[in-house]
């Protein structure tokens, strides 16, 4: 039975998801396994490969229920704003709560001119909007969603950061750098 979130909840909700969901409508209940995906976001100066920016932990496997929650360290700050049918990235989808924490900020949408990346798992329908670092420092994005459905689901970024006429070639389709894999087993 679905209820509604108690304060207590919603506040244990934007903290750890986790505890959360063992208190929702004020009662107890089994909760499900929390997993937590640290990944890092490096620049081509960083990675020895101008040009060519690199999500690391590219690849993982989490199990069917399990809340997930991946926190993203980024260090690149250049721009890639998105532009006509990638404008939907700019807004986060598929979290527990409808919003992702950027340096601790809950925050439902990235401005798009504001982009420097996306972490989009669109078979899990899971989207994260990556701000732009400030010079010389990093921006952390956290955000959770429950791994709800089997299979293998290819991730990428959807902001127009690699090289090519559309800014979507070199390290946009080369898996493991802006491109890789969430496997979810039963």
């Amino acid at each position: 039975m679905n209820r509604p979130l108690t304060k207590i909840a919603a506040l244990l909700l934007a903290v750890s998801p986790a505890v959360a969901t063992a208190f929702v409508g004020g009662t107890a209940a089994a909760a499900a396994p929390h997993v937590v995906e640290h990944m890092r976001l490096i620049t081509g100066k960083m990675d020895g490969k101008p040009g060519w920016p690199k999500i690391t932990n590219a690849s993982w496997k989490v199990h069917k229920g399990d809340v997930v929650t991946v926190q993203l360290v980024s260090f690149d700050d250049g721009t890639a704003p998105l532009m006509g049918q990638y404008m939907t990235y700019a807004n986060v989808k598929g979290t527990l709560n409808g919003k992702e924490l950027v340096n601790g900020k809950p925050v439902a949408n990235v401005s798009d001119i504001n982009i420097a990346h996306t972490f989009t798992v669109p078979g899990l329908g899971f989207n994260m909007p990556i701000p732009v670092a400030p010079t010389g420092g990093h921006v952390v994005v956290t955000a959770s969603f429950v791994a709800s459905k089997t299979g293998t689901f290819v991730w990428h970024c959807y902001a127009p950061c690699g090289s090519g006429t559309n800014g979507m070639a070199g390290a946009m389709s080369t898996m493991g750098w802006m491109t890789g894999k969430v496997t979810v087993v039963g």
